[in-house]
């Protein structure tokens, strides 16, 4: 019996045994501050560590491999992959020393090659601007070909999401269907949501109504598209300089179309609200905005970035979306050339403002 226990404490210490360390030199500045590992496709935290000398380690044991990420002082450090091994980051967060952070080296030091080649070419010369244009291909290619030939392992689903951002819904639906390792990515999943969101609240689709409640009032979106006019819906933010930009777009057309059926209304969203309304008169915004509603426009209309500026017409239907300056202006234009104000018209209809548990 003594022996068997014995056996079975061996075989418990011998599964408990690290299988792989991770070593990342953050410089001394960082000592005795805590380091993450994360899991990077999940987002969830793996382990901790107290920087020491300079360095940060981890070590412990994964039955597969991962792609993992540390998170120093709250800002997102390196990605890699974690798998059996050694795996050494450089002072440029370049990680090696296991087959698959090696091939991304190889894929790295590829992209790098063509960069420096293209950033040597004189765009003046006509034999160097059609080579130039050559690497340029080359380089935007370079993901997917990545994934096309690791398909099989995370180097290949890290590539697809490199890229996947681009995509259309249709296509990642099917790239999702046809690979497991794609569908089982949750990241992926969580793009898939959003792209699912925003086909539903795209250019040819009703615009869907929310309501957001700050210092004890509620407004909602429908409060400002009203019935029979054409409305310009500008979610941004305080701290967003390109928001800021598209302000002088906006009020430009705003003077141009105001007295002819057009309103802004805009969306302060992932703000606080003192500092959108700090920005409201220091910008000196002539129409409404509503304030503090932070995610609830943006989960529901799968918004990933900012400015995000939708065109509505006098029937409530979305007909520009994620436009900015000129592109932004003609749709604007081609919208007023065909409005026609309807006296008391009836209300545009909304859609229920659905909750992504749905999707």
């Amino acid at each position: 019996m003594l022996a068997g226990a014995l056996f079975a404490l061996s075989a418990c210490a011998v599964e408990a045994q690290s299988n792989y360390s991770v070593t990342f030199p953050v410089g001394a500045k960082a000592d005795n501050t805590m380091a993450y590992l994360v899991d990077w496709d999940s987002a969830q935290k793996m382990d901790s560590a107290i920087v020491s000398n300079g360095t940060v380690r981890f070590e412990g044991k994964v039955d597969a491999p991962m792609i993992g990420r540390i998170m120093l002082g709250g800002q997102r450090g390196p990605v890699f992959f974690i798998e059996s091994g050694n795996v050494v980051i450089n002072e440029k967060g370049e990680s090696s020393g296991t087959p698959l952070n090696d091939k991304m080296v190889e894929y790295r030091g590829k992209m790098s090659a063509l960069a420096n080649e293209f950033k040597s070419l004189d765009q003046n010369d006509s034999v160097q601007a059609v080579r130039a244009k050559e690497i340029y291909a080359q380089y935007q290619a370079m993901p997917a070909e990545a994934y096309a030939a690791n398909k099989d392992n995370l180097f290949g689903l890290y590539m697809y999401m490199q890229g996947a951002y681009e995509l259309p819904l249709a296509q990642v639906e099917s790239d999702m269907a046809q690979n497991k390792l794609l569908g089982s990515s949750k990241q992926l999943q969580a793009l898939h949501k959003t792209l699912k969101v925003q086909s539903e609240t795209g250019e040819g689709k009703h615009y869907k109504d929310f309501v957001v409640e700050y210092n004890g009032k509620k407004e909602s979106l429908s409060d400002y598209v009203k019935p029979g006019q054409v409305t310009i819906v500008d979610f941004w933010a305080s701290w967003c300089g390109p928001c800021v930009r598209q302000l002088k777009v906006l009020k430009e057309l705003y003077a141009k179309y105001k007295d002819k059926g057009l309103n802004v209304v805009g969306v302060a969203v992932w703000d606080k609200p003192e500092d959108t309304e700090k920005a409201i008169k220091s910008h000196e915004l002539p129409w409404p905005c509503i304030v503090n509603a932070q995610t609830i426009p943006t989960d529901l209309y799968g918004i990933q970035g900012i400015p995000c500026i939708i065109v509505i017409n006098p029937e409530g239907i979305i007909v520009s979306r994620d436009k900015q300056s000129e592109a932004l202006v003609k749709d604007v234009d081609e919208v007023m050339a065909s409005y026609k104000p309807v006296a008391d018209a009836a209300p545009a209809r909304t859609e229920a403002a659905d909750t992504l548990a749905a999707f």
